[in-house]
């Protein structure tokens, strides 16, 4: 597979790269097999956080006694040194390693969390002096949609590398404005949710038998990271893999290394049109919800009923959720956490009648 260089941290990395973002959904010998797999593939790039469920273990566990094959990176939202030295230290230990390839800021987002963040015992104060020790080699940061800190973060001069949110259904901004000024300043580009948290990523086939269902998915997943890796400001792209499936399909994408031509990008934008950009890209920044609700997941199978066609699936699914989207008491915690400003109650309240009617 080909490799880019990440920008300054002069690391060359694989244009795909495993993001493990989903390893909590899968049992540990699953897990051994898929990073193991991966990284016999020549993926290079492994992806995690402190924030990602026993990710890390996982990680720690199974590939720990390869580590010299792969880059590893992680990243925690605390904003303090103190935070930052103890979450550093705990990242090491879960994942088995005494040094981190890469560590990130994660999602950096108002003025006042960056001048906290860079500021006097501030977390970046922390990242340094690991920096200098060799703990960490190299400092990035990621943000969602947040243009002016991401923007004042690739300026500073403080970070080697970013991570941003970029697909086929989002996200213009990123594209036209900090990609760009990214490879100005000769930071890594790394993409998280190229598969928007999944949506593009078809369903098993064992959804689609149960759906009884012929209906097309507008995109698959292979066709989807080729759109992500044409824009020449990406380094790497880090979907998120639960089965060799879906790792088959996402090498696949960076083995096609021929660039994907304008007319074919119209042709996929279009074919994803319908899906609105009020779409929920399955993040889950909106979680926890107060009363237990899981939104991503019901916001799902709504998207899969409604424009995929898979309403026996979608129902069943939604049928066995524990906690309804009826239990919501529209105390707006959600919509304040989501990155997309989307109306998630308004939107939970749709999702029920359409998965119940």
């Amino acid at each position: 597979m080909e490799k880019r260089r990440l920008g300054k941290t002069g690391l060359m990395v694989t244009r795909i790269g495993f993001g493990a973002i989903k390893l909590p959904q899968v049992d540990p010998d699953t897990c051994t097999e898929l990073l193991n797999a991966a990284l016999d593939k020549g993926i290079n790039f492994v992806d995690t956080a402190r924030e990602y469920g026993d990710s890390e273990v996982k990680i720690g566990n199974a590939i720990s006694h390869r580590r010299r094959e792969f880059f590893l990176c992680s990243k925690s939202p605390s904003v303090t040194a103190d935070e930052m030295k103890r979450d550093v230290e705990s990242s090491l230990t879960r994942l088995k390693t005494d040094y981190l390839d890469l560590f990130l800021q994660h999602n950096l987002r108002t003025p006042e969390m960056f001048e906290t963040v860079t500021g006097k015992r501030g977390s970046l104060e922390a990242l340094k002096r690991f920096k200098d020790e060799r703990v960490v080699r190299h400092i990035g940061f990621s943000s969602h949609r947040w243009l002016d800190t991401m923007e004042r973060g690739v300026r500073s001069g403080e970070f080697e590398a970013i991570m941003v949110a970029y697909n086929i259904l989002n996200d213009e901004l990123t594209d036209q404005t900090v990609m760009p000024l990214a490879k100005q300043h000769d930071l890594g580009v790394i993409i998280m949710k190229p598969l928007a948290g999944g949506v593009l990523a078809a369903p098993p086939p064992s959804v689609r038998i149960l759906s009884q269902c012929s209906t097309a998915l507008p995109v698959n997943a292979t066709q989807a990271l080729r759109y992500v890796l044409s824009n020449d400001a990406v380094d790497t792209a880090i979907p998120g893999m639960t089965n060799l499936r879906e790792l088959e399909e996402d090498y696949a994408a960076g083995e096609f290394v021929e660039t994907m031509s304008p007319d074919e990008k119209r042709k996929l934008q279009a074919a994803v049109e319908a899906l609105g950009k009020e779409f929920c890209r399955n993040c889950g920044y909106c979680l926890p919800c107060p009363e237990g609700i899981i939104i991503p997941l019901i916001l799902r199978q709504e998207a899969y009923l409604t424009h995929y066609g898979l309403d026996t699936w979608a129902r069943f699914r939604y049928g066995v959720v524990e906690i309804k989207a009826t239990a919501c008491k529209e105390c707006g915690t959600c919509e304040e956490k989501c990155p997309y400003g989307l109306p998630v109650i308004e939107k939970l309240k749709r999702a029920h009648a359409i998965l119940t009617g």
